[in-house]
């Protein structure tokens, strides 16, 4: 189904050097967690170390996001970190967050830096190769952000010639040039850097997924728009370490729960529902 263009069952060189700022707190008493697990996994480390270390996005607006005013973590893929959190801990306060950029998230999987990846991980046949993926928790498409008074481009062809964005890492990197081969690609580290690279008439478009762009759009009021068809459909997927499987099935497992009993929908509709409501269903589960 598609709808609204989300399908349902939907700094640069310091950040990409490390890419980790850590937030949190000291692990909360809370209630106890939903079960326990055998000892030596990932789940079992995790009760007793007290809280997850997730990697995700810091600006990242509908997806992952620091709050200026308050410091508080916000997005989709925050709501389903502290649901992890507390059905590991019994706390959704218990989780440490990691600052994770496109262009490091495989990395802070392999060298254990994080336990998962929430930072709108799009699933790929290359990163298949090096990482896991449960999921999917979302579905939607690539498309073109452009400023607000851009008329010249609608269509992928009308992309060639001019400066297009993207993150490095990213998939939209990957399909640019067969999509566009004349398309003078720009690359940055955040999507950020990005739209306002878009807002100084640096780049003339902006190319992602579309649920990531309705953030930047929702942050730059008036701004920008999105145009055109999707130029390809992405899935979106937690990251764990590749050949960590007792893990992958327990986060394959999680999604399947709360799909099931409508944590999903809320964690949703708090989020990218909140901008774009929509009557929308979790994927399935087929990773």
């Amino acid at each position: 189904m598609k709808t609204l263009r989300i399908l349902a069952p939907v700094a640069i060189a310091a950040t990409l050097a490390l890419g980790a700022t850590a937030c949190g707190s000291s692990p909360s008493p809370a209630s106890a967690p939903s079960q326990s697990f055998a000892a030596g996994t990932t789940m079992s480390k995790i009760q007793q170390r007290g809280k997850v270390i997730v990697g995700v996005k810091f600006d990242q607006p509908m997806f992952g996001v620091k709050n200026p005013v308050s410091g508080e973590m916000e997005g989709l893929d925050i709501e389903l970190a502290k649901r992890i959190a507390k059905d590991l801990t019994g706390s959704e306060d218990n989780i440490e967050y990691v600052e994770a950029v496109t262009a490091n998230r495989e990395a802070f999987l392999q060298q254990n830096k994080v336990d998962l990846i929430l930072a709108s991980y799009a699933v790929t046949d290359e990163r298949k190769k090096v990482v896991a993926f449960a999921g999917p928790y979302l579905e939607s498409g690539v498309s073109m952000m452009v400023r607000n008074d851009e008329s010249s481009i609608s269509t992928k062809d009308d992309l060639n010639g001019k400066p297009v964005c993207t993150t490095t890492g990213a998939r939209a990197a990957q399909l640019l040039p067969t999509l566009a081969p004349q398309a003078k690609l720009t690359l940055f580290g955040t999507y950020s850097e990005c739209a306002q690279a878009l807002k100084q008439k640096r780049v003339d478009a902006v190319v992602t997924n579309e649920s990531l762009l309705l953030g930047l759009i929702e942050q730059n009021k008036g701004d920008f728009k999105v145009v055109g068809d999707y130029l390809a459909t992405e899935e979106y997927a937690i990251g764990s370490a590749k050949d960590d499987t007792a893990w992958h099935d327990y986060l394959d497992g999680f999604l399947k729960k709360i799909a099931d009993n409508g944590e999903w929908k809320k964690a949703y509709d708090n989020t990218i529902g909140a901008v774009r409501p929509s009557d929308v269903t979790a994927p399935h589960i087929t990773l």
